[in-house]
């Protein structure tokens, strides 16, 4: 009998679980809202309770939590159990990784799909098709969080090369600019690069961060208007004033190319802000009410909110 002839067979048909008492849920005498299960997966249910009372930890076992992955992919218990089963028993590593992989790719968002993964790879200490597969499942959706955060994990664990992670998210970002999640991936490896390794640093190196904004910038030039650059460039500089005088010209320079981009009269407004003057928050009062009146209606009440603040700073400035 083939592996799928005997998926269709009932583990009470199967004469290797006969010795198997399989174990009804119990939802009480008046369940207020009982599950209706389909009978196949019931039963599958029914008997994964009855191992689990045993403890039994076996090659059938394993095949069990398999069958139920297959009907529900997402049941925590199970993948725990699962893992559970192959502590203690001899496994092909191998075709678990393909089993996992498999369901990878066509569940890709599923938490406990990476975990299992994570678990095979931190347990056995073999990341060697980590990045490749990750970089697959990337392929198909750039933004799955649930890759880019086996990513970071597989990078700083086993303390791979930053540097050719720098290359992957270029080529990423070439593919898709406003991909958040892979400039997102950018500031992850920089922070890496120059801040872990200097427990005592709380900014960027200033090289770094002009270097950072030249590459920001050169993809702001091909869509000005798209968010996730501008993000990057402000995070840039987490941790250090924004008050520098080559950012500053820079804006500047930009506010007049990219006329009526808000992100740009946004982070003018910060640097203003920092300044503290009054000639600076008066410009910052300028650029604020343009942006809530003209250039930026959809979010007029946001700048409503900060013009007031500004106009409080400005008003305090002028009464000392």
């Amino acid at each position: 009998m083939s592996d799928d002839e005997l998926d269709e067979v009932p583990f009470s048909k199967r004469p290797d679980w006969a010795d198997v008492v399989p174990i009804e849920q119990d939802d009480g005498p008046n369940p207020i809202c009982p599950i209706a299960y389909k009978d196949d997966f019931k039963e599958k249910l029914n008997y994964f309770r009855a191992i689990i009372k045993s403890n039994e930890k076996s090659s059938r076992a394993l095949e069990l939590t398999d069958s139920i992955i297959q009907d529900c992919p997402s049941n925590y218990t199970v993948w725990y159990y699962r893992r559970e089963i192959l502590k203690v028993i001899d496994f092909d590593l191998q075709e678990e990784f393909d089993y996992v992989g498999a369901m990878g790719e066509s569940d890709p968002k599923n938490y406990q799909i990476w975990n299992h993964r994570r678990w095979l790879v931190e347990t056995y200490n073999d990341n060697s098709r980590e990045l490749e597969f990750i970089a697959e499942r990337l392929q198909e959706d750039g933004k799955n969080y649930h890759a880019w955060g086996q990513r970071q994990w597989v990078l700083t664990h086993f303390k791979l090369s930053l540097t050719d992670e720098l290359a992957f998210v270029d080529k990423m970002l070439k593919t898709d600019h406003r991909n958040n999640s892979a400039w997102n991936q950018r500031y992850f490896v920089i922070a890496q690069q120059y801040l872990s390794s200097t427990p005592s640093a709380t900014s960027l190196p200033q090289d770094v961060i002009k270097k950072e904004v030249d590459y920001a910038v050169s993809f702001i030039k091909y869509s000005p208007n798209n968010e996730s650059p501008w993000s990057y460039l402000r995070g840039l500089y987490n941790g250090t004033s924004l008050n520098d005088e080559d950012l500053i010209k820079l804006l500047v320079e930009m506010k007049g190319k990219y006329i009526g981009c808000a992100h740009v009269l946004s982070l003018l407004i910060d640097i203003y802000v920092e300044q503290n003057k009054p000639e600076s928050l008066t410009e910052a009062v300028k650029i604020c009410t343009s942006l809530m009146n003209n250039i930026d209606q959809i979010h007029r009440n946001y700048w409503q909110y900060r013009l007031s603040s500004l106009e409080s700073k400005l008003n305090s400035l002028k009464q000392q």
